[in-house]
């Protein structure tokens, strides 16, 4: 049987990954707003982990806040890892890790109230007559949060030390807040409440992502983007792109191990089966190595026929079948979990398989459309060296998948890549307007 994944063929882009992976950033005091802006694979929550264990060295009153479980339960695992270190934790600091709905639900928050900003407006009030106060706000994921969420935060922010920090991506709103035209276009920080003049950043260069993987994920999302009519924009040393734009990220060509992503087409009956044999496979050729089985969010049937199958062929995994079942840190190696891929949003692997392709929304409106591709390409880029994609029948999906792996490298390469010549450029890109 031909391996789909071999981890010997990437082990030294691994220990690559590890040293490229001390993400640069800018020294921003802890003290008032400021914010990341970074692509996939950037490192935006590896920023958030080392700003809260600043905070905890300072502050008494701690809040870290995130959209996904699995995120959460990591970022509780990094706290956790802090706290053992008592002598860096010296005020004892109390650290509330939470998603925003579970810490909202605190405040009679309902989740159905997300989709009318009427009822939205109420957590604002909510917030505010709780009499919490935090010294330290933390918001990973902030592309998922709606504006007056923020400006309930602001309510239960330390007026004295107004130190507020938030990582996001635009492009990876899979929820929906930020695509399309759901924010105005003379939306801002500012308006909010929220003041980040000269304390913000951008990181546009992938670290986690061998370019392969990287590229596929960028060619399929174009597309979708320019649907949608929006704008694409790459930084440069006299460029920040506006806060509307997607942010264009650099791929790091040292991370390459020259695989390109694996588009198989198994039977939807044998798709478990194979899976598990192919999970076996890749973990002899390296057990201390992450998988990850990520499905469209609909087949929560089919998952567990996969799991199933992992069970039966003794290997370890994780199946989440409820929200609760979410609550564990899954980033630690080594470990296979299956769950969809919006639930594992955040998260990243060694290897990625997809399954489910076949179901992606090809009809509709741009920012629907939008929205579904998002998933997808929030799920390719979970993969930091390996990238499986299986479908049952040929279709549109697959046809553009297919062109993208064929078609030539878009993405330009951050100067410190072994070849950063810059690639062609998107037609509509800045630098080649006139």
């Amino acid at each position: 049987m031909d391996r789909w994944i071999d981890f010997q063929q990437t082990l030294t882009q691994r220990d690559l990954l590890s040293n490229l992976s001390q993400f640069p950033t800018k020294t921003i005091g802890l003290e008032g707003h400021a914010l990341i802006r970074g692509v996939a694979g950037a490192g935006k929550s590896w920023q958030l982990g080392q700003r809260s264990e600043m905070a905890m060295q300072s502050y008494e009153r701690i809040l870290v806040l995130t959209y996904n479980r699995f995120m959460k339960a990591w970022l509780q695992s990094k706290i956790g890892e802090i706290r053992e270190m008592s002598d860096r934790n010296p005020l004892g600091a109390t650290v509330d890790c939470k998603t925003f709905h579970e810490w909202s639900r605190g405040l009679n928050y309902q989740y159905e109230w997300d989709q009318d900003p009427a009822l939205r407006k109420q957590m604002i009030g909510l917030a505010k007559w709780s009499g919490l106060n935090y010294q330290a706000i933390f918001v990973d994921e902030a592309q998922d949060f709606y504006d007056e969420w923020f400006q309930a935060l602001l309510t239960v922010l330390d007026r004295r030390t107004q130190s507020l920090f938030f990582v996001y991506d635009n492009t990876q709103s899979i929820y929906g807040p930020w695509q399309g035209c759901q924010r105005p276009a003379d939306w801002s920080w500012n308006k909010l409440g929220i003041e980040v003049r000269g304390r913000s950043q951008i990181l546009d260069i992938n670290y986690r992502n061998a370019p392969e993987i990287l590229e596929l994920a960028w060619q399929y999302l174009y597309p979708f983007l320019q649907s949608a009519g929006l704008k694409v924009e790459r930084r440069t040393p006299d460029h920040t792109p506006a806060l509307q734009s997607i942010l264009e990220p650099k791929k790091c060509l040292d991370r390459s191990s020259q695989r390109s992503p694996g588009l198989i087409q198994v039977a939807a009956q044998e798709m478990p089966l194979q899976i598990a044999r192919q999970v076996q496979l890749a973990l002899d050729s390296h057990p201390a190595s992450s998988i990850g089985i990520l499905t469209h969010p609909s087949l929560g049937r089919f998952r567990q026929a996969i799991a199933q199958a992992l069970q039966t062929a003794g290997i370890p995994h994780q199946a989440p079948q409820t929200s609760s079942d979410r609550q564990g840190n899954v980033v630690r190696r080594p470990w296979v979990i299956v769950d969809s891929w919006n639930a594992l949003k955040g998260v990243e692997f060694d290897a990625v398989i997809l399954v489910g392709i076949d179901l992606m929304l090809e009809d509709g409106e741009p920012d629907r459309l939008l929205q579904s591709a998002a998933g997808l390409y929030t799920a390719m880029t979970r993969a930091r060296d390996h990238l499986v994609i299986l479908y049952d029948e040929q279709n549109a999906t697959v046809e553009r998948l297919q062109a993208a792996i064929a078609s030539p490298g878009l993405l330009q390469a951050h100067e410190g890549s072994r070849d950063s010549s810059p690639p062609p450029q998107h037609p509509d890109t800045p630098e080649s307007q006139p």
